[in-house]
């Protein structure tokens, strides 16, 4: 399954951001409108950070998540503050 697939069916993603362990609910997936990289927006649930604490949203450059897994945990409700149409993806999916 890839990251649209795990949107669409509302699975939990889990993989290793910067050296941290994180569970992210996927909002949206796409391509960052200024560097043209691909990108993930989401809320993570679980794990760390260094910079803030859990839970958080964040935007994740697809090229650096090691480890991704897409989980048979899924998530009912759309996150807290989420919206559609995210001002800085060309927006491939999303919730």
């Amino acid at each position: 399954m890839n990251l649209c697939g795990a949107i669409q069916g509302r699975h939990l993603l889990s993989f290793t951001y910067e050296g941290h362990q994180r569970v992210v609910i996927p909002a949206a997936h796409g391509t960052h409108k200024t560097t043209g990289n691909a990108v993930l927006r989401g809320y993570q649930v679980r794990g760390t950070s260094s910079t803030r604490p859990v839970p958080l949203w964040d935007l994740f450059l697809v090229d650096k998540m090691i480890g991704l897994q897409v989980l048979q945990d899924t998530f009912g409700a759309d996150p807290p503050k989420y919206s559609r149409g995210d001002k800085h993806i060309d927006v491939h999916c999303e919730l």
